[in-house]
């Protein structure tokens, strides 16, 4: 059984494992022109960052049933292919390391001594909503998810900002693992900055009865290897009627140097079956 303090270790990895890109609100005094779905989609990824790698260090502050508690995140990120977590707490000794790939999941416990593999149904337990790869990518770089469709889309203006949304994404059957019985079908949002197109806020959630959602938020953004990075990340978790918060600071983002993704289970540790 995971206690408390892994449950809160793993949602920090997973939501927030690796981050997010957009650019500083501003404000309009004149209303912004309406626009099509299809000009906003293409301004929108001819404007996302663009990376091979992605490495960051950053403080994050998570609440969860009334307690707060403070951890230092070490993300590494090969884009589309991988996710490398490690997460301290207290005085700075690594509490718990995590890497996600396209269809596994691998998780040490430093402070139990154990250790989970296996796939995404581990994290979608957890946090009593369901994700996969693209979806934890896109939350923690905040460009649009990889392989889903664009069907039902419409385009709204909200709020000083570009609103896209769709009631039925679903995941492209090419890029479906052949595992899964049924296709992944989510509601998304989209709130772009009107004069980058960037995405300052995305919600994401399921289709059922239970509203179970993911919402994300970016500001402070940086100038980092001549894109535009947010350092700020605010999201929030509801799921089972009870709301987790994550607010994380950057602190340090590199883009494109090589990377390594250190993960060995030593031999003492006990698997979590």
């Amino acid at each position: 059984m995971l206690g408390i303090k892994n449950i809160s270790l793993v949602l920090v990895i997973l939501i927030f494992i690796a981050s997010s890109c957009s650019v500083q609100k501003k404000s309009y005094k004149a209303p912004i022109k309406e626009e099509g779905v299809d000009y906003l989609l293409s301004q929108m990824k001819a404007n996302e960052n663009h990376f091979n790698t992605f490495s960051g260090k950053a403080i994050a502050y998570v609440t969860n049933q009334g307690k707060r508690n403070e951890l230092k995140i070490n993300l590494r990120i090969q884009k589309d292919s991988l996710i490398w977590v490690s997460v301290s707490a207290g005085i700075g000794i690594e509490a718990a390391r995590i890497i996600l790939t396209r269809d596994s999941v691998l998780f040490l416990n430093r402070l139990e001594k154990t250790y989970f593999t296996g796939n995404y149904q581990f994290i979608s337990e957890l946090i009593h909503a369901r994700v996969d790869f693209d979806i934890v990518q896109a939350v923690l770089t905040g460009n649009d998810f990889s392989w889903y469709d664009y069907q039902d889309l419409k385009a709204t203006v909200s709020n000083d900002q570009y609103q896209l949304e769709s009631a039925h994404r679903r995941k492209l059957k090419k890029h479906q693992r052949e595992h899964e019985d049924t296709l992944q079908t989510i509601y998304q949002s989209m709130w772009l900055n009107p004069s980058s197109f960037k995405i300052e806020k995305i919600k994401i959630k399921e289709i059922n009865k239970e509203n179970k959602k993911i919402i994300a938020a970016y500001s402070q953004f940086k100038d980092v290897s001549e894109q535009i990075l947010p350092m700020q990340y605010d999201i929030t978790i509801t799921a089972a009627q009870k709301d987790i918060i994550i607010d994380a600071t950057f602190i340090k983002v590199v883009l494109d140097n090589k990377l390594n993704f250190p993960f060995n289970i030593p031999s003492k540790y006990t698997e979590i079956r």
